[in-house]
């Protein structure tokens, strides 16, 4: 079974209108920041060695996102992250935020890997695909909701 990489975030006021709720843009910002937690903790590979030091970064190729109800300050949100389909070059990951029992919003993103010195994508290094490898969800996990 696929482990899922798990975080909790706080609402603070500077993810909300003037009413308390959630900006959806804010959400965005919130989403790379799960992101930029995975890499760092689950695959042990930190945005600040990626894009400083190998000079390496993961451009989003597209953004599929769904909100199903509203978060306010003061929520905590726990975001679940799973990787859909793992290429040579690119990741397809899920991200979902629930809050208690409620599912407040999902999305779908596509990141191409890719050296900031030249145009157009490049291969996973083989160590974080294979921690990438422990998060892809298989049909096996889909078929008993895991």
């Amino acid at each position: 079974m696929a482990q899922k990489f798990e975080t909790d975030k706080l609402i603070r006021i500077q993810h909300c209108d003037p009413g308390g709720v959630v900006f959806t843009p804010q959400y965005f910002n919130l989403y790379v920041e799960v992101v930029e937690d995975w890499f760092a903790t689950g695959l042990s590979f930190p945005f600040s060695r990626m894009v400083l030091d190998n000079r390496h970064g993961i451009p989003a190729m597209k953004i599929v996102a769904k909100f199903m109800k509203p978060s306010f300050m003061g929520d905590t949100l726990r975001y679940s992250l799973s990787v859909k389909r793992l290429r040579k070059t690119s990741v397809l990951i899920n991200i979902k935020a629930t809050c208690g029992a409620e599912t407040r919003c999902a999305a779908d993103f596509l990141f191409g890997f890719t050296a900031l010195s030249q145009i157009g994508l490049t291969e996973w290094p083989p160590e974080m695909r294979k921690k990438m490898e422990d998060y892809q969800v298989r049909k096996s996990d889909e078929s008993t909701g895991s």
